[in-house]
């Protein structure tokens, strides 16, 4: 086991030693990519806000992503006067489409941290949805010609893709493992992928940390920790989320219970196909991601059985650092690292 999660880091430093492997961080520390601080203003908010929705868009070799920010569609009923309405979709309703948004609250891409792991990511805005349309308010059966915005959220049983909201798509050029670090505010809420062609959500493997999920001292007898470690947050394996969920929940969600998520969801990703990231009913933050043609989910994801707390000398100075979704780093960051093909705690 070891000997394979070894060879697994060394593909995680791959863009020292394999040029194919690629990597985008939407942030570092506390600064935005280029790609987002040329569309933010002050405090966050969108200077390139059209039609209700901030687009950002940015790629590397094989991989381009959209990143679409949006005003929650509650925000902007606003008693008819912040939509526009176009066709007559189903008069027996009173269901009209909703062609355009006059009017929104601040559009905002914010940098923000997990704090503890040091986990930086790009907070966006709006709550996903598959269509958005404006409903006639009726009184007595008499229509008011005052509008509200009905909206509809993704199910994974009938499919679908966002229109509104916050989402990123993702297209890959070539065959590969793609792995996208996220942050989620509630773990127990439903994360997706979906196919752009088949509008179906795809699986795919999770990793990361979940709030309230420590290392223990039975982690210390396993091999799977320090006692540095003990009491501290745990990175845990896609085996070990799963057995987390209780049976009520579905195969799309990625933490357990009420919780804070932040790490890594991996998918076997197709050539020329498009992939539609987002949470079905609420926002998910983005840290970038990693892209490795040819490889399969599997041998993407990180895999600690074990982490061994290296003493600084016994590490290449002057080799580059890498964070475990396979992201360049400083001497200055904290936590579980990648250096010399090796894992090490970076205190």
């Amino acid at each position: 086991m070891k000997k394979i999660f070894t060879l697994i880091s060394v593909a995680l430093v791959a863009m020292g030693v394999n040029a194919q492997t690629e990597s985008y961080s939407a942030i570092t520390n506390s600064a935005l990519s280029s790609e987002y601080a040329a569309v933010v203003g002050s405090n966050g908010v969108a200077t390139n806000v059209s039609n209700g929705s901030s687009k950002v868009n940015f790629s590397t070799t094989n991989v381009t992503v959209e990143a679409v920010g949006s005003s929650d569609p509650a925000d902007l009923a606003g008693g008819g006067q912040d939509i526009t309405i176009g066709n007559l979709i189903s008069e027996a309703d009173h269901t009209y489409e909703l062609v355009s948004i006059n009017s929104t609250k601040d559009i905002k891409w914010e940098a923000k941290n997990q704090g503890d792991i040091d986990f930086w990511y790009v907070a966006g805005t709006g709550t996903p949805a598959v269509s958005m349309v404006a409903e006639e308010i009726f009184s007595d059966g008499t229509g008011t010609g005052t509008y509200r915005v009905k909206v509809t959220a993704f199910d994974p049983a009938t499919g679908g893709e966002p229109a509104s909201g916050l989402y990123y798509k993702i297209t890959t050029a070539v065959d590969g493992a793609l792995k996208v670090g996220i942050w989620a505010n509630k773990g127990n809420r439903t994360t997706f992928l979906v196919d752009g062609e088949t509008k179906q959500a795809i699986p795919y493997l999770v990793e990361g940390y979940i709030n309230g999920q420590n290392y223990s001292e039975d982690d210390v007898t396993a091999g799977k920790a320090t006692a540095e470690q003990v009491g501290k947050k745990k990175w845990l394996t896609n085996d070990e989320i799963v057995a987390l969920r209780s049976a009520s929940n579905s195969e799309w969600v990625i933490g357990a219970g009420n919780q804070n998520f932040w790490g890594n969801v991996i998918i076997d990703a197709k050539a020329g196909k498009t992939y539609w990231l987002f949470q079905g009913n609420s926002q998910i933050g983005f840290q970038g991601y990693t892209f490795a043609p040819g490889k399969t989910k599997e041998e993407l994801v990180t895999g600690i059985e074990s982490v061994k707390v290296v003493a600084a000398a016994d590490n290449n100075a002057d080799a580059p650092i890498y964070n475990l979704a396979g992201q360049k780093v400083s001497k200055n960051y904290k936590g579980v690292v990648v250096q010399n093909g090796k894992k090490f705690v970076q205190k």
